[in-house]
């Protein structure tokens, strides 16, 4: 096995961990059978569930981060390079979203059928609303899918950003941009470009794909940021 495979079968053991037993085996399936217990036993009054919320406001993100810090030293330690413990993570990480967020898209299907056939007083709360009232799973698993490309490749953009500038250098960029966004929007030089935007009439399915391929652009745009990067973070080095 050569330095590739060997960083390759590394993020694969720890996504099949991370996200595959820890999230969907400890997390979201006990979720899903509780949701569907409750909602056959009492009668909630269409109460909205969700199992998607733990991975959403933390397992993807924190994977989007941890995924990578925790396994950069130790691939480097085993032989492999910065560029393919990169392209690894890309593509495993990719995956593993795209396979959770299709398994977690069954289960949803499977409540929301149950309500459907008023077995269960219990339906899904999901972003997919804003696109259909009514559970379709195609579109359904596409705005899953972007919204958690989104969140994966945001989380490790922002790592990435502080990872070489420092947490002091990001905050005070941070402050920059904000304070000048601040005097630009009350100056109203931003209101010929949000009037352009709402003009446009984006259709809900048009703005979750725009924004995934956004969240595509951020993750690969880390490529050249951390591809020769410390094994120590900036913070860590000063």
């Amino acid at each position: 096995m050569n330095s590739a495979q060997g960083t390759f079968r590394l993020l694969y053991e720890d996504a099949a961990w991370f996200m595959g037993k820890l999230l969907l085996l400890y997390v979201t399936l006990p979720l899903t059978v509780a949701w569907i217990l409750v909602g056959i036993s009492f009668d909630l009054s269409e109460t909205l569930s969700t199992i998607a919320a733990p991975a959403y406001f933390f397992f993807i993100p924190f994977y989007g981060i941890m995924g990578f810090k925790s396994l950069l030293p130790i691939g480097v330690s085993l032989g492999s390079t910065r560029t393919q413990i990169l392209r690894s993570f890309y593509g495993v990480g990719l995956i593993a979203v795209f396979v959770y967020v299709l398994i977690l898209n069954v289960l949803q299907g499977v409540i929301w059928t149950l309500y459907d056939q008023g077995i269960s007083s219990v339906r899904i709360l999901h972003p997919g609303i804003l696109y259909s009232s009514e559970y379709q799973f195609l579109p359904y698993l596409w705005i899953d899918l972007m919204s958690s490309l989104v969140l994966f490749s945001g989380a490790f953009f922002i790592y990435s950003i502080m990872y070489r500038l420092g947490m002091k250098w990001t905050l005070i960029g941070a402050m920059i941009m904000g304070i000048a966004g601040m005097f630009l929007y009350y100056s109203g030089a931003l209101d010929a470009p949000f009037d352009w935007i709402s003009n446009l009439n984006v259709k809900v399915m048009s703005g979750f794909t725009v924004a995934g391929i956004i969240g595509l652009i951020a993750l690969f745009a880390t490529y050249p940021m951390m591809r020769n990067a410390s094994l120590q973070p900036k913070a860590n080095r000063e």
